[in-house]
């Protein structure tokens, strides 16, 4: 039958009686015993070897053991330190705790002594084996947390470039394609892959993979809508966003909102290829987010249905469906022009 090996405790104590007693006392509750005769002593033993650990007297010749408290205060140890003292003085023992021991033993002339000793010594032993076990959870914890969040960038980067792939492959197509309505179905088709790209980008670039900053992926959609030529050069576009974070599923559903508004204002709004687009993103103070296209430009009769394919308004509609948002397609005062909104609850 196979024994547990004995927990080392060092004894540091200038009384050789009461060190060769607890020695036998200890040694009947499978501890061993070393014993250190001074606090210099106590500390050489417990710099070189190892122990599970340490009994420590207060009362010696010219000091006391707050003394090897204070030696090994800056070392870091996790061994638990039980301080002895014959003392009724609660300043001694209140004392001992703030300079790092575990717990306190009153040494008396009692036979309650050894018994409370080896209570204390077991009770300290357990907790330090729990703090250990706390910590080495804490840690797994860490790892798993740091291997997901490296999991989750890996996999947003993978998807990020898969989108990008398939956005170069549309873009060949386009190239080669001699018809202008499958070139324009198909740019229009790319811009909806690049703003579902962009919110990829935003989440393996972030630190907080579980928020998208909206003004920032907003104005990214913008600018590659105009550096791609959605709009002519005689158009100008002024953008006002304020700073809002939202999840991702969200920022995907108003990013393809916005590239349809976008793309209907670059094909309807100005015939003649001058005028102004405003894209607002904005908050009320009843907690619900707006984000609007507004032009000047030729209108249109919504009566007489969709201009088009009708698509994208078909995909306004499923990605507000999506947000909880309502579409709203007139603004107060505004006569001329298209106007449209999406509201929904922040």
């Amino acid at each position: 039958m196979t024994t547990s090996p004995k927990a080392r405790v060092l004894y540091v104590d200038d009384d050789p009686v009461l060190a060769r007693l607890a020695s036998k006392v200890l040694a009947r509750s499978a501890f061993e015993v070393v014993h250190a005769p001074s606090i210099p002593a106590g500390l050489a033993l417990f710099g070189n070897e190892e122990f599970a650990a340490v009994v420590l007297d207060h009362h010696f010749e010219n000091q006391t053991g707050l003394a090897f408290l204070e030696a090994v205060a800056e070392r870091t140890t996790k061994t638990p330190i039980l301080y002895v003292t014959g003392s009724n003085d609660a300043e001694v023992a209140i004392s001992a705790l703030k300079g790092g021991a575990a717990d306190y033993v009153m040494k008396s002339a009692t036979d309650d002594f050894f018994p409370l000793l080896v209570s204390a010594l077991e009770q300290a032993l357990e907790n330090a084996r729990l703090r250990q076990q706390k910590e080495e959870a804490d840690r797994q914890l860490v790892i798993a947390k740091e291997r997901a969040e490296m999991l989750l960038s890996e996999m947003n980067h993978r998807i990020a470039n898969s989108l990008s792939l398939v956005s170069a492959m549309i873009r060949m197509q386009i190239q080669i394609s001699m018809s202008e309505e499958t070139k324009t179905a198909l740019a229009e088709t790319q811009n909806r892959i690049s703003a579902i790209a962009g919110v990829h980008r935003s989440l393996y670039t972030s630190s907080n993979v579980g928020a998208i900053a909206l003004n920032e992926y907003l104005s990214a959609i913008i600018a590659e809508f105009q550096s791609s030529g959605g709009f002519s050069s005689g158009v100008i576009i002024r953008s006002e966003l304020a700073s809002v974070p939202t999840s991702p599923d969200k920022a995907v559903s108003l990013g393809v909102i916005l590239i349809e508004l976008l793309t209907n204002a670059a094909k309807y709004a100005y015939p003649d290829g001058h005028g102004e687009v405003r894209i607002r993103l904005e908050r009320d103070g009843k907690g619900e987010l707006m984000l609007s296209v507004e032009d000047d430009g030729i209108g249109h009769d919504r009566a007489q249905g969709p201009r088009g394919t009708g698509l994208g308004t078909r995909l306004i509609n499923a990605m507000a469906l999506n947000l909880g948002a309502t579409v709203v397609n007139d603004r107060d005062g505004k006569t001329g022009g298209t106007y449209v909104a999406v509201a929904w609850k922040a």
